[in-house]
């Protein structure tokens, strides 16, 4: 389109095409990368050399733009994650540069107003790009944090009871669907209280970070880790049979025993884990979470640090 409605300055045999097709490369490897411009570059160059009159001096010439273009563009982006104003502007120097050598080419300097006047604009154009462009990607950022938190939990960055809820019926449907069995568990950190107590919020809050970390090293990929609140997570192991639901449940019980918790001072300790865990189809959906937290009760009078079986 930047080319199609550009302006046309005849000297002598040649035709010159004024536009902002620089911008486009420019655009297009900021978003993109190296490929992405090259791509853009290939492809502005050959309609510059099959428009107008086709394949005649200034043709080559547009195309030699577009390709220098790209080449000054990635000079000046290459490596950089986040493009600074700073950087930005002197990409948009340096590509003015190369119109300005491509119309001393074609002799076409002599339109000093016309030329003037594009170099500006074409400044103010490529600092308006650059607004945008900053401007869509602050957007952006922001709907992935308000996504984040409206799924994640602010402080162990586990799922929240929410979005964990969510993925309970999509899991149930994948399960009825495909006849498959998963498995609920619910953990709960023994004495928890007593951190608090001993050696304050800040370390509780420490704790159950590092304890949503083991949680999810441990967890099998496909499985999903939530904080309920407080102490309390749950966990839900996809196409799992009683059995395994068992083992796995263990095998998350051991790797929490034996975990060494570091506290804000430096200091070590350790802790235990009670697990409750109820099975689909041997358990009513409405009854997964009700018989999975009875069983954590279980556990809990039962002596806590070990994984009791809803419906046993």
């Amino acid at each position: 389109m930047m080319s199609f409605f550009s302006i046309r300055l005849h000297t002598g045999n040649n035709t010159v095409m004024v536009d902002f097709r620089q911008l486009a490369i420019m655009i297009s490897f900021y978003y993109g990368g190296s490929w992405s411009g090259l791509i853009s570059a290939i492809l502005i160059g050959i309609y510059r050399l099959f428009s107008g009159e086709p394949l005649q001096f200034s043709s080559w010439v547009g195309f030699g733009n577009a390709m220098f273009t790209y080449v000054v563009t990635s000079l000046c982006m290459r490596r950089q994650r986040e493009i600074s104003l700073k950087v930005w502007f002197r990409a948009i120097i340096a590509t003015l540069l190369v119109y300005i050598v491509a119309v001393t080419i074609l002799q076409a300097i002599e339109h000093i107003m016309l030329n003037l006047l594009f170099g500006l604009l074409y400044i103010c154009a490529g600092l308006f790009a650059y607004y945008i462009i900053r401007y869509i990607q602050r957007a952006d950022d922001t709907l992935v944090m308000t996504r984040e938190a409206a799924n994640h939990d602010f402080l162990t960055k586990l799922y929240n009871p929410r979005a964990f809820d969510r993925l309970f019926r999509q899991t149930l449907n994948e399960a009825r669907e495909h006849q498959q069995s998963f498995a609920l568990v619910v953990v709960d950190i023994d004495f928890f209280k007593k951190i608090n107590d001993n050696y304050g919020h800040l370390n509780g809050d420490t704790v159950l970070i590092q304890v949503a970390e083991v949680l999810g090293r441990t967890i099998r990929p496909g499985d999903y880790c939530a904080r309920k609140g407080g102490e309390e997570f749950a966990v839900i192991l996809n196409d799992c049979t009683e059995q395994q639901a068992l083992e796995l449940a263990e095998q998350i019980r051991i790797t929490m025993q034996q975990h060494t918790f570091v506290l804000e001072e430096g200091q070590n300790i350790y802790l235990t884990i009670s697990l409750g865990v109820s099975c689909y189809p041997l358990t009513a959906p409405a009854e997964l979470f009700r018989e999975a937290d009875r069983a954590l009760y279980e556990a809990k009078e039962n002596g806590r640090n070990r994984v009791e079986l809803a419906n046993q």
